[in-house]
């Protein structure tokens, strides 16, 4: 249930329509707010699929899925809504994926915000946010005292909004970087398809940019553009001094890697999930400024610009597919890593 300072916070936007490029209608924190989760209960957590690997493993993802909800009317996610529940578990096949069989998959529903005020949800939309991030809080507090116990070191990963939140509550030290004892259990953070700038590291010292395949407590974060002329001022998850890691080199330089170094690119279809179309050395990466521009592209027609917020040639919804292998191989090797320390 919602606390008496979020009733108050919410009031302030009471009956303002948020929203961007198309607002919804006028926000009633009476109705537009659906129950908190309770993560006690096990119908508050992703199942993973069936055909994933039901062994036990030494360490624990805590995965954060990015925006699925994308109507027009409604402001937070229900989380027993069956169609938005099925969006949320499709992330796990379609992404999270690349820890299956390394780490144990534990993930939360929270009441996420529209696509529509994505862009407001650290400024005018603020309180709305923070539902979601209050949810986030009790999960993880949930999943430490009742799920890990401090047993097993511990990866965190999302995409898109699901990143955004995660930076946010790094931020404020929630997730595993509020001492440096809590970060030594930290594997390593995939913060992907969301900006990490030098405010965000001067805000939690204890934050730091991966610069190498096998560090370990480190954060891992990139934005993949095209290299048209101006395609950065199109990506609206890109920032302004953001740092970016090339996760075919797992370095932060500018220097052009080719296609060769690609493993894979890995894309799923919905009516055949375990048999996904893969493609070897897809496309060649290069940190642009403030993203990482790809080119040598062998199959564009796998890149559609299916989403009027991600225009043709901002390539968010394809963060981890580009790079799909590349991702899986360097979650054995951080792991291998930590262990080895």
């Amino acid at each position: 249930m919602r606390s008496r300072t979020d009733t108050t916070d919410l009031e302030g936007l009471r009956g303002r329509a948020l929203g961007i490029p198309v607002q919804l209608p006028p926000f009633n924190p009476d109705s537009d707010v659906p129950e908190a989760p309770e993560y006690a209960d096990p119908q508050s957590w992703i199942t993973s699929p069936a055909h994933f690997n039901r062994e036990h493993h030494p360490v624990d993802l805590f995965w954060v899925y990015p925006t699925i909800l994308s109507d027009e009317s409604t402001y937070l996610m229900n989380i027993r809504d069956p169609v938005l529940r099925e969006k949320a578990a499709w992330t796990l096949v379609e992404q999270a994926s690349i820890f299956d069989g390394q780490a144990n998959i534990y993930a939360p529903y929270y009441r996420q915000n529209n696509v529509r005020i994505n862009p407001l949800m650290l400024t005018d939309a603020r309180p709305i946010f923070e539902l979601g991030q209050h949810d986030l809080v009790a999960a993880f507090r949930y999943f430490l005292e009742y799920i890990n116990r401090g047993e097993r070191p511990i990866i965190l990963a999302a995409h898109s909004q699901g990143s955004v939140r995660v930076v946010e509550l790094v931020k404020a030290g929630e997730l595993l970087a509020g001492d440096p004892e809590s970060m030594e259990r930290l594997v390593v953070a995939y913060v992907i398809g969301y900006s990490i700038t030098q405010s965000d590291l001067d805000a939690n010292p204890l934050m730091k940019i991966g610069t190498n395949a096998t560090e370990t407590g480190c954060f891992i974060t990139y934005n993949t553009i095209s290299d048209e002329e101006g395609k950065e001022k199109d990506g609206p998850t890109i920032r302004t001094g953001s740092f970016v890691v090339n996760p075919l080199t797992w370095k932060t330089d500018t220097g052009f890697t080719p296609a060769s170094a690609n493993c894979e690119a890995v894309f799923f279809r919905h009516e055949d999930p375990e048999h996904p179309v893969r493609y070897p050395h897809f496309a060649a990466a290069q940190v642009v400024n403030n993203a990482l521009v790809i080119t040598d592209i062998t199959h564009p027609e796998e890149l559609p610009a299916t989403s009027v917020t991600f225009p043709e040639g901002v390539y968010h919804m394809y963060d981890y597919a580009i790079f799909y292998g590349n991702l899986r191989k360097n979650v054995e090797d951080r792991i291998r890593s930590y262990f080895g320390k």
